[in-house]
């Protein structure tokens, strides 16, 4: 029972760190994605194009898709929208999900 149980925290922990490190991967490729959109969003200095730092990743994938399929027009973003694959709207999400809006 003990080697099971030694097993099985062996195992999730490892899975823990792979997917830690995946994570890691996938936010830094949206760091490195990320400057097209900072050019435009910059933590609220523009009060008609919003800040997108600290966006929760769900919430940023599904507004992403909406550009996509048409549910929403902005000539900028469907375009902007249009040219990233999953993948990379993924690691976007990811990156702004971890940046923290700055205080004023």
């Amino acid at each position: 029972m003990l080697k099971i149980l030694a097993f099985v925290i062996a195992t999730s922990t490892a899975f823990q760190t792979s997917f830690a490190a995946n994570d890691s991967e996938v936010r830094d490729y949206g760091e490195y994605l990320a400057g097209e959109c900072s050019a435009c969003h910059r933590d609220g200095a523009n009060e008609t194009i919003p800040p997108i730092v600290g966006y929760e990743v769900l919430a940023f994938i599904e507004l992403m898709e909406t550009y996509r399929n048409g549910e929403r027009q902005n000539q900028a973003m469907v375009s902007v929208a249009k040219s990233l694959d999953k993948e990379q709207i993924k690691a976007l999400a990811v990156y702004f999900a971890s940046v923290k809006p700055k205080e004023n």
